[in-house]
Order: C-alpha cells, then sequence, then structure tokens
C-alpha cells in the first residue's frame, strides 16, 4: 500500500528549513555534487522537482522510496510524487522562495519525466543535461537512508534556492532602474534584437506579446501569452497569445518561427472560432516564409470562416512591428519593458529572461 505523506508536515519541514537556511545557509550535504549537477543543468526542471520533491518526502517518512513516482509504484516505498509536487514544492517554492525554482507550471511532475512509475536509468528522457540528470538521482538518491540526511539535503537545495531569489530580486532592481530611463526607439531596437535571438519560439512569443500589449493598452483587454510548445497548456487558452475584452475571448495569435501548414491553420482557425474569437492573426517568424507568400490553403481558410464571423489574417514580425510601432509610438517605454521580463518569467522562459538582463543592463541605457 502507498505511503500517504502528511502535507502539512511537509509544509512545516520547508518552513523550517527557510527559517533555518536564512539564519545560517548550509553549503553541504551528502550528495551535494548531484544536487549541483541537475540544479544546474539546462533543460532538467522537472528532474529538479523530482528531486526536491524526493527529499521531503523522505524527510516527512523514512519509509519513503526515493526513487517512487507513482503510488501505484510496485515498491513497498510508493508514494504519489505528482501531488506532493503539485499541493506543497511548487506553492512553497513560489509563495516563499521568490519562484526561485520556476513556477511556470503548477504542476510539475505531469511532464514526461514525472510520468514513470520510479526513476530508472533506462528512463526515456532527452541527452546532454537531463541524462546525466536522470543517472545522477539514480544513484545519489538512494544514498540518502535517513530522514535526518534528506532534512540536510533538503536544507542544501533550500540555501541555492534563497541564493538565487536574492540574485533575482537585484536583477530586477537594476531592469527597472534601467527601464525607467528608456524610450520608445530603444525599446524598437530592444524588439527587434530579441527577435533576432529565437530561444525556440520563445523570442516571437515575447515580441508579439510586448506589441499586442502596445495595442490593446487599455483595461478593458487583457493579452495571455502561453507557454511554447505546450498547446492548451490552460483550458481556456484559444491560441499562443489570447486577447480578451471585457474577459470574453476576442482576438488569437499564431506564431511560429517556422512554415505554419495546412493542417495548422485549419486547426487554430476552428479553436479560435470555437472560443467565440472575434479575429485570428497568424504571426510569421524571421524563418518562415509564409506571411511574404500565403499559400492557397490559407485563402481558402480565410474565405471558410469569414462566412462564419471570423476574421483570419496574416503578417510577418517585423510587418507588425513597424506597424505598431508606427500607430502606437507614444507609449509608456517603461510599462512595455516591464511587461515582457515579467511574461518571460510567467511562461518559464529563463534563456530569455537572462538574456533580456544582460540586453537591458549593457545596451539600453
Amino acid at each position: 500500500m502507498a505511503i500517504d505523506i502528511n502535507r502539512a508536515e511537509a509544509t512545516r519541514i520547508l518552513d523550517a528549513s527557510r527559517a533555518s537556511c536564512l539564519e545560517s545557509p548550509s553549503s553541504d550535504c551528502l550528495i551535494k555534487d548531484e544536487i549541483d549537477l541537475v540544479m544546474g543543468g539546462k533543460n532538467c526542471l522537472t528532474y529538479r522537482y523530482i528531486l526536491l520533491t524526493a527529499l521531503v518526502a523522505k524527510s516527512v517518512d523514512e519509509r519513503v522510496d526515493v526513487l517512487s513516482l507513482q503510488a501505484g509504484d510496485a515498491s513497498e516505498g510508493a508514494y504519489d510524487a505528482r501531488s506532493l509536487a503539485s499541493k506543497v514544492i511548487y506553492p512553497f517554492q513560489k509563495s516563499m522562495l521568490g519562484n526561485a525554482l520556476d513556477g511556470s507550471n503548477n504542476d510539475p511532475l505531469v511532464n514526461k519525466p514525472g510520468r514513470f512509475p520510479r526513476l530508472r536509468p533506462d528512463n526515456p528522457t532527452a541527452g546532454g543535461d537531463p541524462r546525466r540528470a536522470l543517472h545522477a538521482l539514480c544513484d545519489a538518491l538512494p544514498r540518502v537512508e535517513t530522514s535526518g540526511e534528506a532534512r540536510r539535503c533538503v536544507d542544501y537545495i533550500v540555501s541555492r534556492l534563497l541564493e538565487k531569489k536574492r540574485e533575482n530580486e537585484s536583477r530586477v532592481s537594476a531592469f527597472s532602474a534601467v527601464a525607467q530611463d528608456s524610450t520608445p526607439f530603444r525599446v524598437r531596437h530592444f524588439l527587434d534584437d530579441l527577435v533576432s535571438q529565437g530561444f525556440g519560439g520563445v523570442a516571437l512569443t515575447l515580441a508579439a506579446n510586448a506589441l499586442f500589449h502596445m495595442r490593446f493598452y487599455s483595461e478593458e483587454y487583457r493579452v495571455v501569452p502561453h507557454p511554447v510548445n505546450q498547446s492548451g497548456s490552460s483550458s481556456r487558452q484559444f491560441s499562443d497569445l489570447d486577447v480578451y475584452l471585457h474577459n470574453s475571448p476576442f482576438m488569437g495569435a499564431e506564431l511560429k518561427d517556422k512554415p505554419f501548414t495546412e493542417s495548422d491553420v485549419e486547426r487554430a482557425a476552428a479553436t479560435a472560432h470555437g472560443a467565440g474569437a472575434r479575429s485570428l492573426l497568424f504571426v510569421a517568424g524571421r524563418q518562415s516564409t509564409f506571411a511574404a507568400q500565403p499559400p492557397t490553403y490559407f485563402a481558402r481558410a480565410r474565405e471558410k470562416y469569414a462566412a462564419m464571423g471570423l476574421y483570419v489574417g496574416v503578417t510577418s514580425i517585423d510587418s507588425l512591428i513597424d506597424t505598431t510601432f508606427a500607430c502606437n509610438i507614444d507609449f509608456d517605454a517603461r510599462e512595455i519593458l516591464e511587461e515582457t521580463r515579467v511574461a518571460a518569467e510567467r511562461i518559464g522562459a529563463i534563456e530569455a529572461q537572462m538574456w533580456i538582463y544582460e540586453r537591458l543592463a549593457t545596451d539600453i541605457q
């Protein structure tokens, strides 16, 4: 029978760890090297949540099998890691640790690495850092045999996250100071450079989000960007970037740095129409020729959905930048830069966040 982890006790342990580490940060633990590898690895976010969740569970109940992920695992120490991560670890790190572990997904173990019954070296995973992280966890976690050892490992991770929280706060303070003195013309150069970075489509999302905020700036509108490559991450999502008017779907934007396919166009238009949106704009990135020469199937989709009351348009990101700036040149530059920073944090774009901080610190001064 699976072990039921006492969530109140798990929260108490995290609270006590934070208080202790604020007073006297921990610099070592039994599996320090492996923790450093997982916490510092690229694209290892789910493994970081698995690591902290397992150690907190072990701190609560020594019987826990730290390699277990699902209550249905055959191990006698099986427990529901996903529930503990979403109900305790995620909200604690977001509210008490300044989102230092990353809070873009309130169900962090829903991702593939957390869906297996237990951690095993042969679990399918991406190469590079994610594979190294998986192997490190499989090797190191079983060495944590007691609740006391697990608690000391939790202290070490919490100390690292508190330090990251302080670093993030310092970056935000410096960013705000620079953004305060910026101008619309400097923002134009900033967005141009941002789009050039790519970041796997994240740059396109952040630039479009900034432009939509410039266009839909009144309190009647709400612009909602979504994480890249996580289609339908929200039950209310109807495009890659949603615009609401009086909290009702108004306009959607589909963003892609490669050509749209016929199925992409049809699926996106059907979703936007089904949500009750009035229009849908396809925004092509610099790696796509879609906006310059829309294929015939786009014309068919435009005609089909016009008859249903949905306007379907297409443009390039560069045309969208020029048009938006020409029509909204008196916008608040500080507000748009701040929105871009916050949006990068909201959708979990860590690499883009770091670039934004560095770009503002070195160029827009």
